[in-house]
Protein backbone atom coordinates (compact mmCIF):
# COMPACT_ATOMS: atom_id res chain seq x y z
CA UNK A 1 0.00 0.00 0.00
CA UNK A 2 2.81 2.41 0.86
CA UNK A 3 4.49 1.83 -2.49
CA UNK A 4 1.21 2.64 -4.26
CA UNK A 5 0.76 5.82 -2.24
CA UNK A 6 4.34 6.84 -3.05
CA UNK A 7 3.61 6.15 -6.72
CA UNK A 8 0.59 8.49 -6.56
CA UNK A 9 2.48 11.13 -4.58
CA UNK A 10 5.28 11.19 -7.18
CA UNK A 11 2.81 12.31 -9.85
CA UNK A 12 0.43 14.44 -7.77
CA UNK A 13 3.27 16.39 -6.12
CA UNK A 14 4.09 18.02 -9.45
CA UNK A 15 0.58 19.55 -9.50
CA UNK A 16 0.38 20.32 -5.78
CA UNK A 17 -0.62 23.95 -6.35
CA UNK A 18 -3.44 22.89 -8.65
CA UNK A 19 -4.72 20.53 -5.96
CA UNK A 20 -4.25 23.13 -3.23
CA UNK A 21 -6.36 25.62 -5.15
CA UNK A 22 -8.90 22.91 -5.93
CA UNK A 23 -9.31 21.96 -2.27
CA UNK A 24 -9.61 25.61 -1.23
CA UNK A 25 -12.45 26.08 -3.73
CA UNK A 26 -13.93 22.74 -2.63
CA UNK A 27 -13.95 23.98 0.97
CA UNK A 28 -15.70 27.16 -0.18
CA UNK A 29 -18.20 24.99 -2.07
CA UNK A 30 -19.12 23.03 1.07
CA UNK A 31 -19.28 26.21 3.18
CA UNK A 32 -21.61 27.85 0.66
CA UNK A 33 -23.76 24.71 0.43
CA UNK A 34 -24.31 24.50 4.22
CA UNK A 35 -24.90 28.27 4.51
CA UNK A 36 -27.81 28.40 2.05
CA UNK A 37 -30.16 26.23 4.24
CA UNK A 38 -29.79 28.75 7.09
CA UNK A 39 -31.28 31.49 4.93
CA UNK A 40 -33.93 29.11 3.60
CA UNK A 41 -34.96 28.51 7.23
CA UNK A 42 -35.09 32.25 7.94
CA UNK A 43 -37.12 32.87 4.76
CA UNK A 44 -39.72 30.20 5.62
CA UNK A 45 -40.00 31.36 9.23
CA UNK A 46 -40.50 34.91 7.99
CA UNK A 47 -43.26 33.70 5.63
CA UNK A 48 -44.93 31.70 8.43
CA UNK A 49 -45.19 34.85 10.59
CA UNK A 50 -47.56 36.39 8.04
CA UNK A 51 -46.42 39.91 8.96
CA UNK A 52 -46.50 42.40 6.02
CA UNK A 53 -43.73 44.47 7.65
CA UNK A 54 -41.32 41.54 7.22
CA UNK A 55 -41.53 41.71 3.42
CA UNK A 56 -38.24 43.63 3.03
CA UNK A 57 -36.45 41.19 5.32
CA UNK A 58 -37.83 38.31 3.19
CA UNK A 59 -36.53 40.00 0.01
CA UNK A 60 -33.09 40.32 1.62
CA UNK A 61 -33.00 36.60 2.42
CA UNK A 62 -33.99 35.68 -1.13
CA UNK A 63 -31.27 37.92 -2.58
CA UNK A 64 -28.69 36.38 -0.24
CA UNK A 65 -29.76 32.86 -1.30
CA UNK A 66 -29.51 33.92 -4.96
CA UNK A 67 -26.05 35.41 -4.40
CA UNK A 68 -24.85 32.30 -2.55
CA UNK A 69 -26.21 30.09 -5.37
CA UNK A 70 -24.19 32.07 -7.94
CA UNK A 71 -21.08 31.83 -5.73
CA UNK A 72 -21.71 28.08 -5.36
CA UNK A 73 -21.75 27.63 -9.16
CA UNK A 74 -18.48 29.55 -9.54
CA UNK A 75 -16.50 27.89 -6.72
CA UNK A 76 -17.77 24.40 -7.62
CA UNK A 77 -16.71 24.91 -11.25
CA UNK A 78 -13.22 26.07 -10.22
CA UNK A 79 -12.84 23.18 -7.76
CA UNK A 80 -13.52 20.67 -10.53
CA UNK A 81 -11.26 22.38 -13.06
CA UNK A 82 -8.34 22.59 -10.63
CA UNK A 83 -8.64 18.91 -9.62
CA UNK A 84 -9.74 17.24 -12.87
CA UNK A 85 -7.10 18.92 -15.08
CA UNK A 86 -4.12 17.48 -13.13
CA UNK A 87 -5.74 14.04 -13.41
CA UNK A 88 -5.75 14.36 -17.20
CA UNK A 89 -2.18 15.73 -17.22
CA UNK A 90 -1.01 12.79 -15.08
CA UNK A 91 -2.75 10.43 -17.52
CA UNK A 92 -0.91 12.08 -20.41
CA UNK A 93 2.43 11.88 -18.59
CA UNK A 94 1.91 8.23 -17.65
CA UNK A 95 1.06 7.21 -21.21
CA UNK A 96 4.24 8.87 -22.47
CA UNK A 97 6.36 7.19 -19.80
CA UNK A 98 4.75 3.81 -20.42
CA UNK A 99 5.39 4.03 -24.17
CA UNK A 100 9.04 4.95 -23.57
CA UNK A 101 9.40 2.13 -21.02
CA UNK A 102 7.80 -0.47 -23.28
CA UNK A 103 10.12 0.56 -26.11
CA UNK A 104 13.13 -0.41 -23.97
CA UNK A 105 12.02 -4.03 -23.51
CA UNK A 106 13.46 -6.83 -25.55
CA UNK A 107 12.04 -9.72 -27.50
CA UNK A 108 11.47 -11.84 -24.38
CA UNK A 109 8.82 -9.45 -23.01
CA UNK A 110 6.82 -9.31 -26.23
CA UNK A 111 7.03 -13.08 -26.64
CA UNK A 112 5.23 -13.42 -23.30
CA UNK A 113 2.69 -10.58 -23.71
CA UNK A 114 0.46 -10.05 -26.74
CA UNK A 115 -0.10 -6.57 -28.19
CA UNK A 116 -3.83 -6.67 -27.40
CA UNK A 117 -3.15 -7.59 -23.78
CA UNK A 118 -0.61 -4.77 -23.39
CA UNK A 119 -2.91 -2.16 -24.95
CA UNK A 120 -5.91 -3.23 -22.89
CA UNK A 121 -3.92 -3.37 -19.65
CA UNK A 122 -2.35 0.05 -20.12
CA UNK A 123 -5.62 1.75 -21.04
CA UNK A 124 -7.47 0.27 -18.06
CA UNK A 125 -4.64 0.75 -15.57
CA UNK A 126 -3.86 4.34 -16.53
CA UNK A 127 -7.57 5.14 -16.58
CA UNK A 128 -7.71 3.86 -12.98
CA UNK A 129 -4.88 6.22 -11.95
CA UNK A 130 -6.66 9.12 -13.70
CA UNK A 131 -9.86 8.34 -11.78
CA UNK A 132 -7.97 8.37 -8.46
CA UNK A 133 -6.05 11.59 -9.16
CA UNK A 134 -9.15 13.33 -10.54
CA UNK A 135 -12.61 12.20 -9.44
CA UNK A 136 -11.26 10.15 -6.52
CA UNK A 137 -9.42 13.04 -4.86
CA UNK A 138 -12.34 15.41 -5.53
CA UNK A 139 -14.81 13.05 -3.87
CA UNK A 140 -12.39 12.36 -1.01
CA UNK A 141 -12.16 16.09 -0.28
CA UNK A 142 -15.91 16.46 -0.72
CA UNK A 143 -16.57 13.61 1.75
CA UNK A 144 -14.12 14.93 4.35
CA UNK A 145 -15.51 18.47 4.23
CA UNK A 146 -19.16 17.39 4.07
CA UNK A 147 -18.99 14.77 6.83
CA UNK A 148 -17.28 17.25 9.13
CA UNK A 149 -19.44 20.36 8.52
CA UNK A 150 -22.91 18.99 7.68
CA UNK A 151 -23.33 16.63 10.69
CA UNK A 152 -22.16 19.50 12.93
CA UNK A 153 -24.91 21.75 11.56
CA UNK A 154 -27.48 18.95 11.96
CA UNK A 155 -26.33 18.20 15.53
CA UNK A 156 -26.73 21.85 16.50
CA UNK A 157 -30.34 21.76 15.31
CA UNK A 158 -31.28 18.42 16.97
CA UNK A 159 -28.88 15.77 18.34
CA UNK A 160 -31.69 13.20 18.70
CA UNK A 161 -32.93 13.61 15.12
CA UNK A 162 -29.31 13.32 13.90
CA UNK A 163 -28.95 9.95 15.60
CA UNK A 164 -32.20 8.80 13.96
CA UNK A 165 -30.70 9.71 10.57
CA UNK A 166 -27.41 7.91 11.22
CA UNK A 167 -29.04 4.47 11.75
CA UNK A 168 -30.45 3.97 8.19
CA UNK A 169 -27.29 5.52 6.72
CA UNK A 170 -25.04 2.98 8.51
CA UNK A 171 -27.27 0.03 7.53
CA UNK A 172 -27.39 1.07 3.86
CA UNK A 173 -23.65 1.77 3.80
CA UNK A 174 -22.82 -1.73 5.13
CA UNK A 175 -25.05 -3.36 2.49
CA UNK A 176 -23.53 -1.22 -0.24
CA UNK A 177 -20.01 -1.96 0.96
CA UNK A 178 -20.56 -5.70 0.75
CA UNK A 179 -22.00 -5.27 -2.75
CA UNK A 180 -19.02 -3.21 -3.81
CA UNK A 181 -16.56 -5.89 -2.63
CA UNK A 182 -18.36 -8.41 -4.87
CA UNK A 183 -18.40 -5.92 -7.72
CA UNK A 184 -14.66 -5.16 -7.44
CA UNK A 185 -13.83 -8.88 -7.50
CA UNK A 186 -15.85 -9.34 -10.69
CA UNK A 187 -14.35 -6.13 -12.13
CA UNK A 188 -10.85 -7.61 -11.84
CA UNK A 189 -12.02 -10.78 -13.58
CA UNK A 190 -13.70 -8.66 -16.25
CA UNK A 191 -10.43 -6.77 -16.87
CA UNK A 192 -8.58 -10.07 -17.37
CA UNK A 193 -11.31 -11.27 -19.75
CA UNK A 194 -11.13 -7.97 -21.66
CA UNK A 195 -7.35 -8.34 -22.05
CA UNK A 196 -7.77 -11.85 -23.49
CA UNK A 197 -10.53 -10.71 -25.86
CA UNK A 198 -8.46 -7.72 -27.03
CA UNK A 199 -5.43 -9.93 -27.60
CA UNK A 200 -7.36 -12.46 -29.69
CA UNK A 201 -9.22 -9.79 -31.63
CA UNK A 202 -6.01 -8.00 -32.66
CA UNK A 203 -4.31 -11.33 -33.43
CA UNK A 204 -7.16 -12.54 -35.66
CA UNK A 205 -7.52 -9.19 -37.43
CA UNK A 206 -3.79 -9.14 -38.17
CA UNK A 207 -3.96 -12.72 -39.45
CA UNK A 208 -7.19 -12.23 -41.38
CA UNK A 209 -5.59 -13.32 -44.65
CA UNK A 210 -4.44 -16.62 -43.08
CA UNK A 211 -7.92 -17.28 -41.67
CA UNK A 212 -9.39 -16.70 -45.13
CA UNK A 213 -6.78 -18.85 -46.85
CA UNK A 214 -7.43 -21.85 -44.61
CA UNK A 215 -11.19 -21.23 -44.47
CA UNK A 216 -11.28 -21.35 -40.65
CA UNK A 217 -13.77 -18.54 -40.09
CA UNK A 218 -15.94 -20.73 -37.87
CA UNK A 219 -13.02 -21.65 -35.59
CA UNK A 220 -11.94 -17.99 -35.27
CA UNK A 221 -15.50 -16.90 -34.53
CA UNK A 222 -15.86 -19.59 -31.85
CA UNK A 223 -12.60 -18.57 -30.19
CA UNK A 224 -13.68 -14.92 -30.07
CA UNK A 225 -17.17 -15.95 -28.94
CA UNK A 226 -15.74 -17.88 -25.96
CA UNK A 227 -13.86 -14.83 -24.70
CA UNK A 228 -16.79 -12.56 -25.53
CA UNK A 229 -19.25 -14.71 -23.53
CA UNK A 230 -16.77 -14.84 -20.65
CA UNK A 231 -16.55 -11.03 -20.68
CA UNK A 232 -20.35 -10.81 -20.91
CA UNK A 233 -20.84 -13.07 -17.87
CA UNK A 234 -18.57 -10.96 -15.67
CA UNK A 235 -20.20 -7.76 -16.96
CA UNK A 236 -23.65 -9.20 -16.19
CA UNK A 237 -22.61 -10.04 -12.62
CA UNK A 238 -21.41 -6.47 -12.14
CA UNK A 239 -24.67 -5.18 -13.60
CA UNK A 240 -26.73 -7.31 -11.18
CA UNK A 241 -24.84 -5.84 -8.21
CA UNK A 242 -25.12 -2.31 -9.60
CA UNK A 243 -28.86 -2.73 -10.19
CA UNK A 244 -29.20 -3.42 -6.46
CA UNK A 245 -26.74 -0.85 -5.14
CA UNK A 246 -27.65 2.18 -7.28
CA UNK A 247 -31.38 2.26 -6.35
CA UNK A 248 -30.45 1.73 -2.69
CA UNK A 249 -28.07 4.70 -2.74
CA UNK A 250 -30.41 6.80 -4.86
CA UNK A 251 -33.26 6.28 -2.37
CA UNK A 252 -31.15 6.97 0.72
CA UNK A 253 -32.21 10.60 0.56
CA UNK A 254 -35.88 9.56 0.41
CA UNK A 255 -35.44 7.28 3.43
CA UNK A 256 -33.89 10.13 5.41
CA UNK A 257 -36.72 12.47 4.39
CA UNK A 258 -39.29 9.98 5.69
CA UNK A 259 -37.43 9.71 9.02
CA UNK A 260 -37.03 13.48 9.29
CA UNK A 261 -40.64 14.23 8.27
CA UNK A 262 -41.96 11.73 10.83
CA UNK A 263 -39.75 12.64 13.80
CA UNK A 264 -39.22 16.29 12.83
CA UNK A 265 -42.93 16.73 12.08
CA UNK A 266 -43.70 15.65 15.65
CA UNK A 267 -41.17 18.21 16.88
CA UNK A 268 -42.95 20.93 14.89
CA UNK A 269 -46.34 19.86 16.28
CA UNK A 270 -44.97 19.90 19.80
CA UNK A 271 -43.37 23.31 19.21
CA UNK A 272 -39.76 22.14 19.53
CA UNK A 273 -39.06 22.94 15.83
CA UNK A 274 -40.18 25.69 13.57
CA UNK A 275 -41.27 24.91 10.01
CA UNK A 276 -38.17 26.70 8.75
CA UNK A 277 -35.88 24.59 10.96
CA UNK A 278 -37.50 21.39 9.67
CA UNK A 279 -36.92 22.57 6.09
CA UNK A 280 -33.31 23.48 6.95
CA UNK A 281 -32.77 20.02 8.44
CA UNK A 282 -34.17 18.31 5.33
CA UNK A 283 -31.77 20.38 3.21
CA UNK A 284 -28.85 19.26 5.37
CA UNK A 285 -29.90 15.61 5.04
CA UNK A 286 -29.86 16.00 1.26
CA UNK A 287 -26.33 17.40 1.48
CA UNK A 288 -25.30 14.52 3.74
CA UNK A 289 -26.55 11.72 1.45
CA UNK A 290 -24.31 12.83 -1.43
CA UNK A 291 -20.97 12.20 0.33
CA UNK A 292 -22.28 8.94 1.83
CA UNK A 293 -23.24 7.78 -1.67
CA UNK A 294 -19.87 8.99 -2.94
CA UNK A 295 -18.00 7.13 -0.19
CA UNK A 296 -18.85 3.75 -1.66
CA UNK A 297 -17.77 4.80 -5.15
CA UNK A 298 -14.56 6.36 -3.85
CA UNK A 299 -13.59 3.13 -2.11
CA UNK A 300 -14.28 1.25 -5.34
CA UNK A 301 -12.26 3.72 -7.42
CA UNK A 302 -9.29 3.48 -5.07
CA UNK A 303 -9.46 -0.33 -5.01
CA UNK A 304 -9.57 -0.59 -8.79
CA UNK A 305 -6.96 2.13 -9.15
CA UNK A 306 -4.55 0.38 -6.77
CA UNK A 307 -4.90 -2.83 -8.79
CA UNK A 308 -4.00 -0.78 -11.87
CA UNK A 309 -1.05 0.81 -10.08
CA UNK A 310 0.27 -2.67 -9.18
CA UNK A 311 0.18 -3.60 -12.87
CA UNK A 312 1.85 -0.32 -13.87
CA UNK A 313 4.54 -0.79 -11.23
CA UNK A 314 5.25 -4.25 -12.65
CA UNK A 315 5.96 -2.69 -16.04
CA UNK A 316 7.70 0.45 -14.75
CA UNK A 317 9.84 -1.61 -12.36
CA UNK A 318 10.98 -3.99 -15.08
CA UNK A 319 14.46 -3.23 -16.37
CA UNK A 320 14.84 -2.38 -20.01
CA UNK A 321 17.72 -3.73 -22.05
CA UNK A 322 19.68 -0.46 -21.84
CA UNK A 323 18.62 0.84 -18.42
CA UNK A 324 22.04 0.17 -16.89
CA UNK A 325 23.97 1.56 -19.85
CA UNK A 326 24.95 5.11 -20.62
CA UNK A 327 24.55 6.33 -24.18
CA UNK A 328 27.66 7.54 -26.00
CA UNK A 329 28.11 11.26 -26.76
CA UNK A 330 27.02 12.21 -30.33
CA UNK A 331 30.61 12.68 -31.53
CA UNK A 332 31.55 9.13 -30.40
CA UNK A 333 28.39 7.70 -31.94
CA UNK A 334 29.43 9.10 -35.32
CA UNK A 335 32.85 7.42 -35.03
CA UNK A 336 31.45 4.05 -33.91
CA UNK A 337 31.86 2.46 -37.34
CA UNK A 338 35.24 3.99 -38.22
CA UNK A 339 37.01 0.64 -37.76
CA UNK A 340 34.08 -1.52 -38.80
CA UNK A 341 32.47 -4.44 -36.95
CA UNK A 342 34.21 -7.62 -35.77
CA UNK A 343 32.48 -10.87 -34.83
CA UNK A 344 34.57 -13.19 -32.69
CA UNK A 345 33.17 -16.69 -32.13
CA UNK A 346 29.62 -15.35 -31.88
CA UNK A 347 27.27 -17.89 -30.30
CA UNK A 348 23.67 -16.96 -29.56
CA UNK A 349 20.74 -18.76 -27.91
CA UNK A 350 17.26 -17.21 -27.62
CA UNK A 351 15.86 -16.60 -24.15
CA UNK A 352 13.29 -19.39 -24.61
CA UNK A 353 15.55 -21.71 -26.59
CA UNK A 354 17.47 -24.80 -25.53
CA UNK A 355 20.13 -24.79 -28.25
CA UNK A 356 22.26 -22.10 -29.91
CA UNK A 357 20.91 -20.61 -33.16
CA UNK A 358 24.34 -19.22 -34.11
CA UNK A 359 27.58 -21.06 -33.37
CA UNK A 360 31.14 -19.69 -33.57
CA UNK A 361 30.51 -17.01 -36.18
CA UNK A 362 33.65 -14.99 -36.94
CA UNK A 363 34.23 -12.38 -39.67
CA UNK A 364 34.73 -8.61 -40.00
CA UNK A 365 32.79 -5.87 -41.77
CA UNK A 366 35.10 -3.08 -42.88
CA UNK A 367 34.02 0.42 -43.92
CA UNK A 368 33.37 0.75 -47.64
CA UNK A 369 32.68 -2.96 -48.17
CA UNK A 370 29.56 -4.77 -49.39
CA UNK A 371 29.00 -8.13 -47.69
CA UNK A 372 26.49 -10.80 -48.64
CA UNK A 373 24.84 -13.32 -46.34
CA UNK A 374 23.03 -16.39 -47.65
CA UNK A 375 22.00 -19.83 -46.50
CA UNK A 376 19.12 -22.27 -46.20
CA UNK A 377 15.85 -21.37 -44.51
CA UNK A 378 16.38 -21.36 -40.74
CA UNK A 379 20.16 -21.15 -40.98
CA UNK A 380 20.30 -18.05 -38.71
CA UNK A 381 20.53 -15.19 -41.24
CA UNK A 382 17.91 -12.94 -39.62
CA UNK A 383 19.19 -13.70 -36.11
CA UNK A 384 22.67 -12.61 -37.21
CA UNK A 385 21.57 -9.27 -38.64
CA UNK A 386 19.34 -8.61 -35.60
CA UNK A 387 22.46 -8.94 -33.46
CA UNK A 388 24.37 -6.56 -35.74
CA UNK A 389 21.62 -3.90 -35.58
CA UNK A 390 21.12 -4.15 -31.82
CA UNK A 391 17.65 -5.75 -31.73
CA UNK A 392 19.18 -8.81 -30.07
CA UNK A 393 22.05 -8.52 -27.61
CA UNK A 394 25.03 -10.90 -27.69
CA UNK A 395 27.09 -11.95 -24.70
CA UNK A 396 30.13 -9.74 -23.90
CA UNK A 397 33.28 -10.27 -25.95
CA UNK A 398 31.64 -11.53 -29.14
CA UNK A 399 30.67 -8.47 -31.27
CA UNK A 400 32.77 -5.30 -31.43
CA UNK A 401 32.19 -1.92 -33.08
CA UNK A 402 35.81 -0.92 -33.44
CA UNK A 403 37.14 -1.52 -29.95
CA UNK A 404 33.76 -1.13 -28.19
CA UNK A 405 31.91 -4.24 -27.10
CA UNK A 406 28.37 -4.28 -28.57
CA UNK A 407 27.09 -5.84 -25.31
CA UNK A 408 27.96 -2.58 -23.51
CA UNK A 409 26.45 -0.25 -26.14
CA UNK A 410 22.85 0.95 -26.09
CA UNK A 411 20.49 0.17 -28.93
CA UNK A 412 20.38 3.87 -29.74
CA UNK A 413 24.19 3.94 -30.12
CA UNK A 414 24.15 1.01 -32.53
CA UNK A 415 21.21 2.25 -34.59
CA UNK A 416 22.78 5.66 -35.15
CA UNK A 417 25.18 3.91 -37.53
CA UNK A 418 23.20 0.81 -38.58
CA UNK A 419 19.93 0.86 -40.50
CA UNK A 420 17.92 -2.21 -41.49
CA UNK A 421 15.30 -2.97 -44.13
CA UNK A 422 13.70 -6.12 -42.70
CA UNK A 423 11.84 -9.02 -44.27
CA UNK A 424 8.68 -8.02 -42.39
CA UNK A 425 7.91 -4.68 -44.04
CA UNK A 426 5.92 -2.32 -41.84
CA UNK A 427 4.20 0.76 -43.25
CA UNK A 428 2.27 3.30 -41.23
CA UNK A 429 -1.29 4.28 -42.07
CA UNK A 430 -0.11 7.47 -43.76
CA UNK A 431 0.92 8.79 -47.15
CA UNK A 432 3.71 7.28 -49.26
CA UNK A 433 5.81 10.41 -48.74
CA UNK A 434 5.45 10.40 -44.96
CA UNK A 435 6.32 6.70 -44.83
CA UNK A 436 9.53 7.44 -46.77
CA UNK A 437 10.41 10.45 -44.60
CA UNK A 438 9.75 8.53 -41.37
CA UNK A 439 12.73 8.62 -39.03
CA UNK A 440 14.58 11.34 -40.96
CA UNK A 441 13.70 14.24 -38.65
CA UNK A 442 17.06 14.29 -36.88
CA UNK A 443 19.22 13.11 -39.76
CA UNK A 444 21.10 14.99 -42.48
CA UNK A 445 19.11 14.16 -45.59
CA UNK A 446 20.92 14.36 -48.94
CA UNK A 447 18.28 12.79 -51.20
CA UNK A 448 14.87 13.95 -52.33
CA UNK A 449 11.73 11.84 -52.05
CA UNK A 450 11.41 11.69 -55.87
CA UNK A 451 15.02 10.55 -56.17
CA UNK A 452 14.70 7.61 -53.74
CA UNK A 453 11.35 6.60 -55.26
CA UNK A 454 13.15 6.35 -58.62
CA UNK A 455 16.09 4.42 -57.12
CA UNK A 456 13.67 1.94 -55.52
CA UNK A 457 11.99 1.27 -58.93
CA UNK A 458 8.69 2.68 -57.75
CA UNK A 459 8.34 5.92 -59.72
CA UNK A 460 6.19 4.56 -62.56
CA UNK A 461 3.66 3.02 -60.16
CA UNK A 462 3.54 6.14 -57.97
CA UNK A 463 2.80 8.22 -61.07
CA UNK A 464 -0.28 6.06 -61.69
CA UNK A 465 -1.70 6.59 -58.19
CA UNK A 466 -4.48 9.26 -57.99
CA UNK A 467 -2.58 11.38 -55.45
CA UNK A 468 0.91 10.09 -56.26
CA UNK A 469 3.21 10.57 -53.20
CA UNK A 470 0.25 11.76 -51.12
CA UNK A 471 -1.62 8.48 -51.60
CA UNK A 472 -2.62 6.81 -48.32
CA UNK A 473 -1.28 3.28 -48.02
CA UNK A 474 -3.75 2.07 -45.37
CA UNK A 475 -3.02 0.23 -42.14
CA UNK A 476 0.25 -1.72 -42.49
CA UNK A 477 0.21 -0.79 -46.21
CA UNK A 478 -2.87 -2.92 -46.92
CA UNK A 479 -3.62 -0.91 -50.10
CA UNK A 480 -0.33 -2.04 -51.70
CA UNK A 481 1.10 -5.29 -52.96
CA UNK A 482 4.00 -7.04 -51.24
CA UNK A 483 6.51 -5.78 -53.81
CA UNK A 484 5.26 -2.21 -53.55
CA UNK A 485 5.56 -2.29 -49.77
CA UNK A 486 9.11 -3.64 -50.04
CA UNK A 487 10.12 -0.85 -52.39
CA UNK A 488 8.65 1.88 -50.15
CA UNK A 489 10.57 0.37 -47.25
CA UNK A 490 13.73 0.40 -49.39
CA UNK A 491 13.10 4.03 -50.39
CA UNK A 492 12.79 4.87 -46.69
CA UNK A 493 16.24 3.37 -46.08
CA UNK A 494 17.80 5.13 -49.08
CA UNK A 495 16.32 8.48 -48.05
CA UNK A 496 18.45 8.88 -44.94
CA UNK A 497 22.21 8.21 -45.17
CA UNK A 498 23.86 5.88 -42.66
CA UNK A 499 27.19 4.15 -42.05
CA UNK A 500 25.95 0.55 -42.45
CA UNK A 501 22.80 -0.44 -44.36
CA UNK A 502 21.40 -3.96 -43.92
CA UNK A 503 19.01 -5.24 -46.60
CA UNK A 504 17.28 -8.41 -45.40
CA UNK A 505 15.84 -10.21 -48.44
CA UNK A 506 14.37 -7.06 -50.01
CA UNK A 507 14.15 -8.65 -53.47
CA UNK A 508 11.86 -11.54 -52.53
CA UNK A 509 8.64 -9.93 -53.84
CA UNK A 510 9.90 -8.22 -57.02
CA UNK A 511 10.17 -9.51 -60.58
CA UNK A 512 13.44 -10.10 -62.43
CA UNK A 513 13.52 -6.80 -64.34
CA UNK A 514 12.84 -4.80 -61.17
CA UNK A 515 15.49 -6.82 -59.39
CA UNK A 516 18.13 -5.91 -61.99
CA UNK A 517 17.27 -2.23 -61.72
CA UNK A 518 17.36 -2.32 -57.90
CA UNK A 519 20.71 -4.11 -57.87
CA UNK A 520 22.19 -1.45 -60.14
CA UNK A 521 20.86 1.39 -57.98
CA UNK A 522 21.89 -0.20 -54.70
CA UNK A 523 25.44 -0.98 -55.83
CA UNK A 524 26.01 2.33 -57.63
CA UNK A 525 23.92 4.90 -55.71
CA UNK A 526 23.44 3.60 -52.19
CA UNK A 527 23.79 6.27 -49.46
CA UNK A 528 25.51 3.99 -46.95
CA UNK A 529 29.23 3.64 -46.39
CA UNK A 530 28.93 -0.15 -46.15
CA UNK A 531 26.16 -2.65 -46.87
CA UNK A 532 25.08 -6.13 -45.83
CA UNK A 533 22.78 -7.84 -48.31
CA UNK A 534 20.88 -10.89 -47.09
CA UNK A 535 19.49 -12.88 -50.01
CA UNK A 536 19.29 -16.28 -51.64
CA UNK A 537 19.42 -14.75 -55.13
CA UNK A 538 22.96 -15.28 -56.38
CA UNK A 539 22.51 -12.56 -59.00
CA UNK A 540 22.31 -10.12 -56.09
CA UNK A 541 25.33 -11.55 -54.25
CA UNK A 542 27.82 -12.05 -57.08
CA UNK A 543 29.02 -8.42 -56.91
CA UNK A 544 29.69 -8.35 -53.16
CA UNK A 545 33.21 -8.05 -51.75
CA UNK A 546 32.61 -11.38 -50.00
CA UNK A 547 29.60 -13.49 -49.00
CA UNK A 548 29.03 -15.55 -45.85
CA UNK A 549 27.18 -18.86 -46.35
CA UNK A 550 25.38 -20.04 -43.19
CA UNK A 551 24.27 -23.61 -42.53
CA UNK A 552 22.49 -24.61 -39.33
CA UNK A 553 23.86 -21.57 -37.48
CA UNK A 554 27.48 -22.01 -38.51
CA UNK A 555 29.59 -20.62 -41.34
CA UNK A 556 29.75 -23.23 -44.11
CA UNK A 557 31.91 -21.09 -46.37
CA UNK A 558 32.99 -17.51 -46.92
CA UNK A 559 34.52 -15.72 -49.92
CA UNK A 560 33.89 -14.04 -53.26
CA UNK A 561 31.44 -15.32 -55.84
CA UNK A 562 34.10 -17.34 -57.67
CA UNK A 563 35.51 -18.78 -54.44
CA UNK A 564 32.10 -19.85 -53.18
CA UNK A 565 31.30 -21.62 -56.44
CA UNK A 566 34.26 -23.87 -55.60
CA UNK A 567 33.88 -24.10 -51.81
CA UNK A 568 30.12 -24.15 -51.08
CA UNK A 569 27.82 -26.88 -52.35
CA UNK A 570 24.70 -24.89 -51.37
CA UNK A 571 25.95 -21.76 -53.13
CA UNK A 572 26.94 -23.70 -56.26
CA UNK A 573 23.64 -25.62 -56.49
CA UNK A 574 21.64 -22.41 -55.98
CA UNK A 575 23.63 -20.68 -58.71
CA UNK A 576 23.10 -23.55 -61.16
CA UNK A 577 19.38 -23.66 -60.39
CA UNK A 578 18.91 -19.90 -60.78
CA UNK A 579 20.86 -19.77 -64.04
Amino acid sequence: MLSKLRFLLRYTHRYRWWYTGGFIFLGLTIWTSVTIPEYIQKSIDTISQGVPEARNEFYDFILIILGLAIVLIIVRTFSRILIFVPGRLIEKQLKGEMFRKLSTFGKDYYDQNSSGSIISRINNDINGVRMITGFGLLQTGNILFSLSVTPYKMWNLSPTLTLYCIIPMVVIFIIVRVGLVIMVKNTHSRMDALQKLSGKTISFLSGNSVIKSYNIHAWAENEVEKENVNLFNYTLKITWVRSFIIPLLANLEQVLKIVILFAGGLYVIEGDFTLGQLTEYIAYSALLTQPVMGLGWVLTIFQQGFVGISSLQTIMGRKGIDDDKKSLPPEKQKNLFDKGISLKNLTYTYHNGNRPILKNISFSIKPGKIIGITGKVGSGKTTLINILNGYLRPSPGQVFFGEKDAARLTGNDIRTVVKTVTQEVFLFSDTIENNIRFGAQRARVTNSVDDVIYKSAFSEEVARFPKQEQTLVGEKGIMLSGGQKQRISLARALYTPCRLLILDDVFSAVDTDTERFLIKQIYENHPAESMIIVSNRISVLEKTDFTVVLDNGSIEAMGTHEELLRKSEFYRETWELQK
